[in-house]
């Protein structure tokens, strides 16, 4: 048969996934998972839950913030906290988790050099 004729199947072209792909997915899962749980740690209910994705997003992505200069005085403003207590939770995420995320604007460190 010619090759493009209709039972040439262009799945059979395409190259294979790499094994190793499966275990980035899992690593990302896994961190995705710490990050959900600190979230939710805690005492506040939902408004404590509000301030913490916040400041998880002030970290990994703060243009993702609706505003002009995200900060954690931003997001203690924005939930009725004070600043001192969004600073404190910001400090805390970033050292329990810190080592496992890249921060925006944050220079990667090979861990094998280190």
């Amino acid at each position: 048969m010619p090759a493009d004729a209709c039972f040439d199947d262009p799945v059979d072209k395409l190259d294979p996934v790499p094994p190793d792909d499966s275990s980035s997915f899992a690593l990302a899962g896994r961190g995705i998972t710490r990050v959900q749980e600190w979230i939710t740690r805690g005492r506040g209910g939902a408004k404590q839950r509000g301030l913490r994705s916040d400041l998880v997003t002030l970290c990994i992505c703060p243009h993702l913030l609706p505003c002009k200069r995200p900060s954690a005085s931003w997001c203690a403003r924005q939930h009725g906290v004070s600043r001192q207590r969004a600073s404190r939770l910001q400090q805390q995420f970033a050292r329990e988790l810190g080592a496992n995320i890249q921060f925006r604007g944050q220079r990667f460190l090979n861990r094998a050099n280190a």
